[in-house]
């Protein structure tokens, strides 16, 4: 049975609504855009209203951390922060998408305009452009699940069979991740050697490259190229689920983001939000919790 709500108590009503979701839309359809700070409260005015860089989130599941995300989105909008000056990363495509509906059901200005992405795709445009085809020799083609088991097969016999070969992929998969790849000498294990050349030779050849490989390479471009004209450049980055980023995506976040404002957001699987601000050298934070 539905609940009955008093006459009196409309008002009251549509105006919480419009704090979570947005007011309507007015006679000629247009969203009217409400301050990024109505109904907000601590910590979430909080992570919407710092100014500073970098700004660090630590929060568990249901405690509205993309809702802040999103605030904070719509302050730097309503602001005239450019919307395609502004980057926000998510683990998944799908977040990315749901992420713009969220803002622009909210009323933000440009919403529609501000590059929401998963860092792979990012990666994956980036590495599709013909200049960095030409620098890196690499074609921007993920390989597919049969092509794998066609790689394995012609790999095999000169590493030891099907289930070694996999074993090295998966190796050589977390050593891109964590950038062992850029140590000098790296591999120095003979076997892992022969391994990386016969791997890379084959990718090549084949016109691909593995998922593991996608952010390093667009990481190694953008330190070797880094003004550019096909890097993207962004004033401000904020990545949603900080926590699920390996090595190689956290470094290639702060080489996107050179001098411009970075917000992290991550889950430390706990009923409880605060926020940290801090210097590069760690010399001061600020926590704010709410259980």
């Amino acid at each position: 049975m539905h609940e009955m709500i008093e006459p009196s108590r409309h008002d009251e009503v549509r105006q919480i609504a419009y704090s979570i979701y947005g007011s309507p839309k007015n006679s000629v359809g247009k969203q009217r855009a409400m301050p990024w700070n109505t109904g907000l409260q601590p910590p979430h005015l909080n992570i919407a209203a710092y100014a500073g860089t970098p700004l660090r989130v630590l929060a568990g599941p249901g405690t509205g951390k993309t809702f802040a995300l999103m605030r904070r989105v719509m302050r730097l909008l309503e602001q005239n922060v450019q919307p395609h000056s502004i980057l926000a990363v998510t683990f998944t495509r799908t977040a990315a998408n749901d992420l713009v509906e969220k803002l622009a059901a909210l009323g933000a200005p440009g919403a529609d305009l501000v590059a929401a992405k998963a860092l792979h795709s990012l990666c994956f445009g980036l590495l599709g452009r013909a200049a960095v085809f030409q620098a890196l020799g690499r074609t921007a083609r993920p390989l597919m699940e049969f092509e794998r088991d066609t790689l394995v097969c012609d790999l095999q016999d000169g590493f030891g069979g099907k289930k070694p070969v996999n074993k090295l992929i998966d190796a050589f998969a977390s050593y891109w991740a964590r950038l062992q790849h850029h140590q000098p000498g790296f591999p120095t294990d003979p076997v892992e050697r022969a391994f990386d050349h016969a791997l890379r030779s084959w990718l090549i050849f084949h016109e691909a490259m593995l998922v593991g490989e996608v952010v390093p390479l667009a990481l190694d471009f953008v330190r070797r190229n880094p003004v550019h004209p096909d890097v993207p450049r962004f004033e401000h980055i904020l990545v949603d689920e900080y926590q699920d980023l390996n090595r190689a995506e956290q470094v290639l976040i702060d080489a996107l983001a050179g001098p411009g404002a970075v917000t992290v957001i991550g889950d430390e699987d706990q009923s409880s939000i605060w926020v940290q601000t801090r210097s590069p050298r760690g010399d001061r934070a600020v926590r704010s919790s709410a259980r």
